[in-house]
């Protein structure tokens, strides 16, 4: 038997662990940071380190864990064994019976946090202007190694955890058929579920909707287009991948540090909070809080301290490097039907239509006005609508 019945979950952290954590945050000893002129950009040299002595002095002094526990604690959780693998996951079930299912996978440095605003919109459609027979059966698991799910004892990349995805859901859920979702490593991980596990080929996905271009067909920029958007990922590789560099390449060393130091831990996730992120406000200027407020800083930072889990999240790009990449073979694609969330502030830039098209069944694309990398926290509704919208397309 490869998989168990789910056993339910409450998240429920030993006040002794969090003391532990917001001491070291209170006795971190602060440095220097280049000098920066005036209306230029602080977080060029890195995370700028005014805000995150702001941050942290919100964090001992006013951010509440145990009220982002009860919100955590909010939705029906499970723990169910997978392959040798312990999972955690967020399981509603739709009241309408023949409701479709809805797979959301995220990222890093992301968590199921990032979902908890646009859970309501998905299971109760009615709430929010839509209708209750829109409403699905919604799967939200933590990557393997993160979070509440369990540690891992060596790598796993997206393309394991897309077969362990399919038989958490058909296995251990009872679906025969769902629809994928997801941005960063969940756009990897579902992008692997489109391709190895859709409904054709003996697997239970029959749709997928992606807010980034994680898995790649094997297929040479051609147009002048396609091949400006090339150069231009390749700048945007060169300037944004020191860490993911580290992360594929040497992981345990980068864990000394930051598991030993909260602060650490929250500069280097806040950093690609802030790089990633739709930053513009009403007045056009950008700040990290026009996207996030401390409070979902803080709680998504948290989840990785609680639960001693930046390490082994780490190894996920580890597992990419071990699994051969994020490549398609030549000569194949996705052929289920496919979305494209398109937000202006995703670092990682879709590439023209063309382009996606050569790997990717589209039936969606959509070009948003506003949102970032991550997509459900920073627009919400809007992410939800495209989403639903697109279940209502393949239903049936």
């Amino acid at each position: 038997m490869t998989a168990t019945t789910p056993a339910p979950f409450t998240i429920d952290i030993p006040q002794g662990k969090l003391d532990a954590i917001m001491a070291k945050v209170r006795a971190y000893e602060w440095h220097e940071m280049p000098k920066i002129a005036p209306g230029a950009d602080r977080w060029a040299y890195g995370t700028d380190m005014d805000y995150m002595r702001t941050l942290c002095t919100y964090w001992v002094d006013k951010f509440d864990w145990r009220a982002a526990e009860k919100r955590l604690n909010s939705f029906p959780q499970f723990h169910a064994e997978v392959d040798g693998q312990k999972l955690h996951f967020i399981h509603i079930k739709a009241a309408n019976p023949g409701a479709e299912t809805l797979l959301l996978t995220h990222g890093w440095p992301g968590s199921v946090f990032e979902f908890y605003d646009v859970i309501e919109m998905f299971v109760h459609p009615e709430k929010f202007g839509g209708k209750p027979e829109d409403a699905v059966n919604l799967v939200v698991p933590s990557l393997p190694g993160y979070g509440f799910s369990g540690k891992l004892k060596k790598p796993i990349g997206p393309r394991g955890t897309a077969a362990l995805w399919d038989k958490l859901m058909r296995e251990v859920l009872g679906y025969e058929t769902y629809i994928a979702q997801g941005g960063d490593w969940g756009s990897v991980v579902s992008g692997w579920i489109a391709y190895e596990h859709s409904v054709a080929k003996g697997g239970g996905c029959k749709a997928v909707h992606l807010n980034m271009y994680g898995l790649r067909p094997a297929a040479l920029p051609e147009t002048d287009e396609e091949k400006a958007w090339a150069a231009g990922a390749a700048m945007t590789f060169e300037l944004e991948s020191a860490y993911l560099r580290l992360q594929m390449t040497k992981p345990q060393t980068l864990s000394y540090g930051m598991m030993d130091s909260p602060v650490g831990a929250a500069a280097w996730i806040v950093e690609k909070f802030n790089g990633w992120s739709d930053r513009r406000g009403p007045d056009g200027r950008e700040h990290i809080e026009n996207a996030f407020t401390k409070d979902q800083l803080l709680t998504n930072i948290m989840i990785y301290l609680v639960t001693g889990t930046f390490n082994t999240a780490t190894w996920f790009y580890r597992g990419l490097f071990e699994e051969g990449g994020n490549g398609m073979a030549p000569g194949t694609k996705v052929e289920i039907p496919t979305a494209i969330a398109n937000y202006p502030k995703e670092f990682l830039v879709f590439p023209p239509r063309s382009m996606v098209e050569k790997g990717y069944n589209i039936k969606r694309w959509t070009d948003f006005e506003h949102g970032g990398h991550f997509a459900a926290l920073e627009t919400g509704k809007v992410f939800a609508d495209d989403v639903l919208g697109f279940v209502k397309q393949v239903k049936g």
